[in-house]
């Protein structure tokens, strides 16, 4: 079944109120048993979305890197990296929050690391050592690339892991020993539970739901046909899953990993405060899905 939108003359309430019921009745059934997408609500995330993916991918493919190499003496020296410029990424903010490379990922591109803020990364919890605040990962080398493909250097200074045994969280948290560049913009975050679960803002199974995925060997999935890599690799666990908003990459999880949470907000202020840094410069960034309708 289709629906038109309420009448734009109704109360603000009652049009909000009958967007919501009428959100997840966006598929025309056609032919018995079978389900085919005709449109998403008008006023919807999933139209936003939908919307503003069919817009930006004439011409682009799922290779996040032209170039993506060790050189001789990495990693005393730093990798050779450029962006894709035909990337479903490319252009988009909080595409430079993606690290290539670090001194830790083993593999190349395992263990990825997404900057939350211009202090912090995100990383896998599990297997990345116990529960808790430390030091482990303390001098380690992290690389960003800028829009311009300017490589940028920063160090770990400390980390917080939590793990699903410990907390019931399966992130890392590393404190970067120096504030990154303007040129680097860290992911906004939205709420994990505004997205794929009920009385979400944002739902799969109606019809098309982007979601960009990256993994270790340098692609990014949408989730979609013609779109669709393995991102749940042994090494992927992670990768940042990103909502597509209008020209924005927005993290919601990692591959298999814990999305933003007030948690890790006080695990960052807590790195913050230990090392002399005052919290609230490095707050996560949350995407305010308030106007949009439940499903």
């Amino acid at each position: 079944m289709s629906f038109f939108p309420p009448p734009a003359d109704l109360p603000t309430e009652l049009r909000r109120d009958m967007l919501t019921f009428l959100a997840a009745s966006n598929v025309r059934s056609v032919g018995g048993s079978s389900g085919h997408f005709d449109h998403y609500l008008p006023g919807s995330l999933n139209n936003l979305i939908w919307t503003n993916f069919i817009a930006h991918t004439n011409g682009r493919n799922m290779l996040v890197w032209s170039t993506r190499t060790h050189p001789p003496g990495w990693p005393g020296r730093p990798p050779i990296v450029e962006w894709n410029p035909s990337s479903l990424l490319a252009g988009m903010r909080g595409m430079t929050a993606i690290s290539p490379c670090w001194e830790m990922e083993g593999n190349s591109g395992q263990v990825p690391i997404t900057a939350l803020t211009r202090r912090h990364g995100y990383a896998r919890g599990h297997s990345m050592g116990p529960d808790g605040v430390g030091t482990s990962l303390a001098g380690k080398t992290v690389w960003f690339v800028t829009a311009q493909n300017t490589i940028v250097q920063t160090t770990v200074a400390r980390d917080v892991v939590r793990t699903k045994e410990g907390s019931g969280r399966d992130y890392s948290i590393l404190l970067f020993s120096s504030d990154l560049p303007d040129s680097i913009q860290p992911m906004r975050v939205v709420n994990e539970k505004d997205v794929f679960v009920a009385h979400s803002k944002y739902v799969s199974g109606l019809g098309p739901s982007p979601i960009f995925k990256t993994e270790q060997y340098g692609h990014v999935s949408a989730d979609l046909p013609g779109f669709t890599v393995d991102t749940y690799k042994g090494g992927d666990s992670g990768s940042p899953n990103m909502v597509p908003l209008s020209g924005e990459l927005v993290f919601w999880q990692g591959s298999s990993t814990s999305g933003a949470s007030p948690e890790m907000q006080a695990d960052m202020d807590q790195l913050c405060r230990i090392q002399g840094l005052d919290p609230k410069k490095y707050q996560l960034q949350w995407v305010d899905l308030s106007s949009f309708p439940n499903y």
